[in-house]
């Protein structure tokens, strides 16, 4: 049998319906179902993140019609959607993008765009724990008159706890992420509920959808696009169970299902949301919305639900908690998945025995999510090294990844599989798209950013270049046994009775 061959053959594995196929791992097969899928990646794009965090910025682009920019960004979304399930479900893995671009593209091409990955997921947990406690220290004041407290205080707690939840075990770690998740976005659709039911000054309409509609002359044609493209980023994270597919339950399936249903989901929610937001504010106040010094949404939960407001704060703890604990979900599998190939040190795919935990990769995940959260935030400020990290050098580094994908997709699908080779699928989508995320990356900079985000491109060029030089080292010397294995996906077998009786998965 060739090489080709039996690559094709493990491709066409078939879950059959109404049996349960789980990956032949070390990790903890078949611990997740399709439930818990769709809440990794729910938490993992962080509503109350997308939603509350950036709707000043999305109104001073895009004004009275900023729903319409997020609906133009949800569809765009969807086709990104579309060009990653073309890869779910032909390659389960823990190592995602790695594995899907070592596949279809290089060996080498997916080392980098698992090195660039690192500037997307990974460095998430820090800054986002540490702007929270920013803002927790915030409200606390102003609102009770508390002065003890410091954002430091919340980062050393929480930093070490998601670890915790991490090393015990994948279980605990999506059970904890479905129930911040569920409240997360209840809260968050009450608030943008209570704000249509609740207009601000101008009352309620839904002109929001129309381009025409511009109350305090916010919006213009270059603004409305550079919108669209924000909340393209913002609704980044809608594949981060594509990591977990060893760990999913009928990944082949499960993984793409989670993937659209997210998108959809919280697509839908955010639309609704930035609309309330709006509304509840109020288009004739509209203009004053930008410059507000505090958090919109906190504005119109104060208004609202009176004594109730720290509701909408509560929704941004469980947020930054859900999202981080997402994120290290999705960084350690990856980290964990290029150790077992060779082309990080071999400790880094350590599994606990008992606990089934990429343990090593953990153990990296908190030092740099320290030293972000703890180290970097203390020399510049939580809420500079958030939009330094979140903000910048993630757009960057996501939109590398994104793009290489896409390149897999045309390139799997036109060379390996022609008879099923779809214009629309594997071409129009991710080339379309891919233009679309060059064109944020190239909006995002122009004009250059202030100091000290103008540094976001040479910390990312940085970065890239260390990890050519580590593929120049490795090939240097003779370290070449990795470029067979970057590609591999797992088996599949059925689970057996005995397993099923004794394991349900979230």
């Amino acid at each position: 049998m060739t090489e080709t061959h039996a690559r094709a053959l493990a491709d066409d594995v078939v879950e059959k319906p109404g049996e349960a196929w789980v990956a032949e791992t070390p990790l903890r097969a078949g611990a997740i179902g399709l439930t818990g899928a769709v809440m990794q990646n729910v938490t993992h794009i962080a509503p109350a993140i997308a939603a509350f965090f950036f709707t000043a910025t999305i109104v001073s682009f895009a004004g009275g019609h900023a729903p319409l920019a997020y609906l133009l960004g949800f569809l765009v979304v969807l086709a990104l959607g579309m060009c990653l399930v073309q890869l779910a479900k032909r390659f389960p893995s823990a190592g995602g993008y790695f594995t899907y671009v070592s596949r279809t593209v290089g060996a080498r091409a997916g080392f980098l765009t698992g090195w660039m990955f690192v500037l997307y997921s990974p460095i998430v947990p820090g800054p986002i724990l540490a702007y929270f406690g920013f803002i927790l220290e915030g409200e606390l004041k102003s609102n009770y008159g508390i002065d003890w407290f410091h954002w430091w205080m919340f980062v050393i707690v929480a930093i070490p706890a998601v670890t915790a939840l991490a090393y015990l075990g994948i279980k605990l770690s999506v059970r904890t992420i479905v129930i911040v998740g569920a409240l997360e976005f209840l809260i968050v659709l009450g608030l943008g509920l209570f704000g249509l039911l609740s207009p601000g000054p101008g009352g309620f309409t839904i002109r929001s959808f129309d381009y025409g509609f511009n109350p305090g002359n916010i919006a213009t044609a270059s603004g409305f696009a550079l919108a669209v493209v924000f909340t393209v980023q913002g609704l980044t994270g809608w594949e981060a169970a594509v990591p977990l597919a060893e760990e999913t339950e009928n990944p082949r399936r499960n993984i793409p299902r989670a993937t659209m249903a997210s998108i959809v989901i919280i697509g839908l929610m955010l639309i609704l949301v930035i609309w309330g937001q709006i509304i509840g504010w109020g288009n004739d106040n509209l203009a004053n919305l930008p410059a507000s010094p505090e958090l919109p949404a906190l504005v119109i939960a104060h208004r609202v639900w009176g004594s109730l407001w720290f509701l909408a704060l509560l929704a941004m703890f469980t947020s930054v908690i859900g999202a981080s604990l997402a994120c290290q979900n999705v960084a350690t599998r990856m980290w964990y998945r290029m150790g077992r190939s060779g082309v990080l040190p071999k400790a880094v795919g350590t599994v606990d025995p008992v606990r089934k935990t990429p343990t090593v990769a953990i153990h990296i995940q908190l030092a740099l999510s320290l030293l972000l959260g703890v180290v970097a935030a203390a020399i510049w400020g939580p809420d500079k090294i958030f939009v330094l990290t979140v903000g910048f050098v993630l757009v960057i580094g996501v939109i590398f990844v994104y793009v290489m994908a896409n390149v897999g997709v045309v390139l799997y699908y036109w060379r390996e599989r022609r008879q099923e080779f779809n214009w629309l699928l594997h071409f129009v989508f991710p080339v379309g798209t891919s233009l679309i995320l060059i064109y944020s990356l190239y909006a995002s900079f122009n004009p250059f950013p202030a100091p000290p985000y103008n540094l976001s491109p040479f910390i990312v060029g940085a970065w890239l270049l260390i990890g050519i030089a580590v593929l120049v080292s490795l090939r240097l010397r003779g370290n070449e046994e990795w470029l067979q294995k970057a590609g591999e996906i797992v088996g599949e077998r059925r689970e057996t009775p005995e397993e099923l009786a004794h394991r349900s998965a979230i």
